[in-house]
């Protein structure tokens, strides 16, 4: 990284040959064949009919094939004028001719054009997304973290703040960009952190959870902060009610993050990623709130979870050539009703309910100082940044021990593990999470989240609890039970078999009873049975149970073929073929008792 501090760069007039070293236009290698001497602009290299340059100014250019004109050079030299025309001048041929001197007037499009694409051309192939880092937290291939603030990276040093000029790292390229949260210049131990003073002013919302929520809330500002520099960045949801004080509190976090915060109240998902960019700034939204008429909240909920591990979204752009976005951002959402959400979007995010304002109690402003807390908050994480994995590990173990899967576990982990870095293993104590008792603290912490993390079953469980929870419409009684309601009186002998292949053949499915060899079982027949339901895989019925559902088309059949074999029987070949309602079907047989036996080992696990 090249150091700052080296003063105005000089651009003498173009055509003095005492103040550049040469005559214009003469370098070694003019005009095409190599850059000249300290050129400004510095190819990066090509994609199809894409050059990339990183222009006078430290910013990264797309320059199309058509767009190399007069005027896109002057606006890649804009900080160095005087350089392109002593470099590439076009002479006076008149004054040549009369007078034998060379007087610039112009410039030779032509040949700078020449210049830096065959330059760009020798840099090879070049992908934004895959190169280039925006602002942010950033790691190195050796794992040391960058902080890119705009115009200068930094870097903790022992106990020194380095700053240097962006351009290319580990082979990595970070352009300059307008500048974001600088951090502070000294070390902020957790002691002498502002983390502290915030988390008792955290305290003061009415939580759900007033022991665990608001140290959620500070490891969540940790990981906006840190962005990319995380394998796994969770996010948070504030919800509740109007006046409980979601926005105000979205304030907070916002002054404490400062410029370095994307913020938005009406947004869309394309609107969010034509944004970000390369960026890995944190992004901050109010008021998502669901919609029945709209996919907007859904839609950005979406991008949230493809951030979560940093993935990659694609999307049309000119030229009908697709472009594709790698996010890898941590999201602020706060909503009174927030959108729909599946079991992978929630795992991903931590839920904080907030109560209603404790109007007895003497209301207390937030001491957020947005020209120190924040700086002081990202030098802290700088500081400890090399104790965050030992730290992060330590809390997933203690997760694991109170019960969490391993995805909560990189969830809430990640947000226990930063607020830990903040305040301390003292102000993790006195928080009421003593460090040293892993197997109480993960017992609580289970306890405490156990609600949020309910639905988070695997996808066959979830399309099968689909499957018994429909409703048998069609019924001469009068009466519309469900599935799971037949199934029941089924294993119970409140129905006969005949009863029930009746009511279960109003929906395209048949139950089926046989001995513990497979064969099926003949009428009468004594002893223990074997019952399976059997699930067509393509079937009009099921087609409307699973209508508007993502199991819908008949996905139903994939899904379900995710469970263990045991409880879903697919291996007979074509002993599952079926007869429902006179026609022969590919069936799935679930084995219910296998069923209840699985449900009833996880219950215990």
């Amino acid at each position: 990284m090249e150091k700052l501090g080296s003063g105005p760069v000089s651009d003498p007039a173009p055509g003095n040959k005492e103040a550049w070293g040469y005559n214009a236009g003469q370098w070694p290698g003019a005009p095409a064949e190599k850059l000249p001497p300290g050129c400004p602009v510095v190819p990066l290299g090509m994609d199809g009919k894409v050059c990339y340059v990183v222009d006078s100014l430290g910013q990264m250019i797309d320059v199309t094939t058509s767009e190399w004109t007069h005027n896109t050079l002057i606006s890649l030299f804009a900080a160095r004028p005087n350089y392109l025309y002593h470099h590439w001048p076009r002479f006076n041929a008149q004054a040549i001719k009369e007078q034998g001197e060379f007087v610039i007037n112009g410039l030779e499009v032509k040949e700078v054009h020449q210049c830096l694409i065959a330059a760009a051309a020798r840099r090879g192939m070049f992908s934004p997304r895959e190169s280039v880092r925006g602002r942010g937290a950033w790691l190195t291939s050796r794992g040391e973290l960058i902080w890119h603030a705009g115009p200068a990276l930094y870097r903790v040093d022992g106990k020194t703040l380095k700053a240097a000029l962006p351009g290319e790292v580990d082979g990595m390229f970070y352009p300059q960009r307008p500048p974001v949260t600088l951090p502070w210049k000294e070390p902020v131990p957790p002691e002498d952190s502002p983390a502290r003073q915030l988390l008792e002013d955290l305290r003061s919302w009415s939580w759900e959870r007033p022991t665990l929520d608001p140290v959620l809330v500070l490891g969540l500002i940790g990981t906006m902060f840190l962005g990319a520099a995380l394998r796994w960045r969770p996010h948070g949801f504030l919800t509740g009610d109007k006046g409980v004080g979601k926005t105000t509190l979205q304030t907070v976090i916002r002054t404490v993050l400062g410029p370095s915060v994307i913020s938005a109240e009406d947004t869309t998902r394309a609107g969010i990623y034509q944004i970000v960019r390369q960026d890995c700034l944190p992004v901050a939204i109010d008021e998502l709130e669901a919609s029945a008429v709209s996919r907007k909240a859904s839609e950005i909920i979406d991008l949230a979870r493809v951030a979560s591990s940093g993935g990659t979204i694609s999307r049309g752009g000119a030229d009908h050539e697709g472009v594709q976005f790698t996010l890898r951002n941590a999201f602020l959402f706060s909503a009174i009703n927030p959108p729909p959400m599946e079991p992978q979007d929630r795992s991903r995010l931590a839920i904080l309910n907030l109560g209603k304002i404790d109007k007895t109690r003497i209301g207390r402003t937030p001491t957020v100082d947005a020209d120190v807390t924040g700086r002081m908050i990202l030098r802290s994480l700088m500081d400890s940044w090399p104790k965050f994995p030992a730290c992060l590990e330590r809390w997933k173990a203690t997760l694991f021990g109170g019960g969490l899967d391993s995805r909560a576990q990189d969830t809430y982990g990640t947000l226990l593990a930063l607020a830990n870095l903040l305040i301390g293993d003292a102000g993790m104590v006195a928080a009421g999470f003593d460090v040293e008792d892993h197997a109480f603290v993960g017992k609580m912490i289970g306890h405490m989240t156990s609600n949020d993390r309910q639905g988070d079953d695997d996808n066959w469980r979830q399309c099968l609890a689909h499957l018994l929870g429909s409703t048998i419409e069609a019924w001469k009684s009068g009466e519309k039970p469900t599935v799971g309601r037949v199934v029941e009186d089924w294993e119970s002998g409140v129905l006969s078999f005949d009863a029930v292949n009746e009511r279960l053949g109003l929906v395209g499915m048949r139950g089926r009873e046989e001995r513990e060899d497979g064969t099926p079982c003949k009428t009468g027949d004594a002893g223990d049975k074997r019952r399976l339901l059997c699930v067509p895989l393509s079937s009009v019925g099921l087609q409307k149970i699973f209508q508007g559902s993502k199991w819908a088309s008949g996905v139903w059949g994939s899904a379900l073929k995710q469970a263990p074999a045991d409880v879903v029987i697919r291996d007979r070949g074509n002993g599952q073929n079926v007869k429902i309602n006179r026609l022969t079907s590919r069936c799935l047989f679930v084995d219910l008792v296998a069923f209840d036996a699985h449900v009833k080992k996880e219950e215990q696990a």
